[in-house]
């Protein structure tokens, strides 16, 4: 799921998935309606040998080009379009890498899952892969390179490859676009030199297996994660649901639990599963698999579970949009998507408070 505000639209893309396939729709009334597309705009070529499972991400081009968007789709391939999803073209800079036949599926697939753009250089972009790792291009998608230097893998012989880690979800503030952090199976890291290399910065927490990793939008050195208790267990630790945060770029970690459950609370929040807003103070979002969500309007300190009785919940995003009807404040839409057809609900918000509407 994506939100597209660019050129003036409110543009809400997602993906579904049924027995007839996988198609990308889009709304522009906040989901009241959707397009219908009759065949999948993005497929693989004929001669590819593989077809399309699932689409796992969608990210936005760079806003002065509200045309472009990529999708990150299983198997783990990279596609483009200059049209605003009218056609979709394969990377095939990324297809055809001599890496690609050796990645391995994770335990949710073979999936790219993350693109990140360079927002200080157009000719960068980031991809992550389970299981392949961390590729970037430096040159708009015509080449890439394993990206890996650090990451530790704990289910092959060789701990440290070139390639075929497990690469959970990457992270990057645009105000510093050299410095990213990664949430790996096993492992949590930064790098400081445009992912060349990586550090270990699971200092504190109380696993560093986890899926969710989101930048706060205006500090660069804050970072929000929710570790899970082991691979075989995907579960929050100890039963207790608690958001960590950095303030020191992964320095040290500290507990966000104030209003979460803290007795059985045996919760999955997945690679996608949290979010924040752009506003002051910054409100931080996050679902379950257990089909519940909850939000902070103050930056994590404390929190409320907003609703429950959703199907596992897959994906959250949040967007503020200038509405009309409101003469003093911006709306915050926020949508989670789940395995069933998406649900939002919009809260109006102040510079002093959020008031659900």
């Amino acid at each position: 799921m994506a939100y597209d505000g660019r050129g003036g639209q409110h543009r809400v893309w997602a993906s579904t998935q049924s027995i007839w396939g996988t198609l990308l729709r889009f709304s522009d009334d906040f989901g009241k309606s959707w397009t219908n597309p009759q065949e999948a705009a993005i497929r693989f070529p004929s001669d590819s040998g593989v077809s399309l499972k699932n689409i796992w991400q969608i990210t936005l081009g760079p806003p002065d080009e509200p045309d472009v968007l990529y999708c990150g789709v299983e198997p783990a391939a990279l596609f483009e379009t200059h049209d605003a999803g009218e056609t979709w073209s394969l990377v095939r800079g990324l297809f055809d890498h001599p890496h690609r036949h050796r990645w391995m599926p994770g335990n949710g697939g073979l999936a790219l899952h993350t693109i990140m753009l360079d927002p200080a250089d157009k000719q960068r972009m980031y991809v992550a892969i389970s299981a392949g790792g961390v590729y970037r291009t430096d040159d708009g998608g015509h080449s890439w390179s394993a990206q890996n230097r650090g990451i530790r893998v704990t289910f092959m012989p060789v701990k440290y490859p070139e390639f075929g880690q497990c690469v959970h979800k990457i992270a990057m503030h645009p105000g510093r676009p050299e410095r990213l952090f990664l949430q790996n199976h096993w492992g949590l890291y930064r790098s400081d030199d445009h992912a060349e290399n990586w550090t270990d910065i699971a200092n504190g927490v109380p696993s560093d297996f986890g899926f969710a990793i989101v930048m706060h939008p205006k500090n660069p050195d804050c970072v929000y994660i929710v570790p899970v208790e082991s691979d075989e267990f995907r579960c929050t630790c100890d039963g207790r649901l608690r958001i960590y945060r950095t303030r020191n770029a992964g320095a040290s970690w500290e507990p966000l639990i104030r209003g979460l459950p803290q007795k059985g609370a045996h919760e999955t929040v997945l690679r996608d599963g949290m979010t924040a807003d752009a506003l002051d103070p910054v409100g931080i979002y996050f679902g379950t698999r257990s089909g519940k969500l909850f939000s902070s309007t103050d930056e994590g300190r404390t929190w409320q579970r907003i609703l429950e009785g959703l199907p596992p919940v897959v994906c959250i995003r949040s967007a503020v949009v200038e509405d009309a009807s409101l003469s003093s404040a911006p709306t915050l839409t926020k949508a989670a998507s789940s395995s069933v057809p998406s649900r939002s609900k919009p809260l109006a918000t102040s510079k002093s408070r959020r008031t659900k509407r």
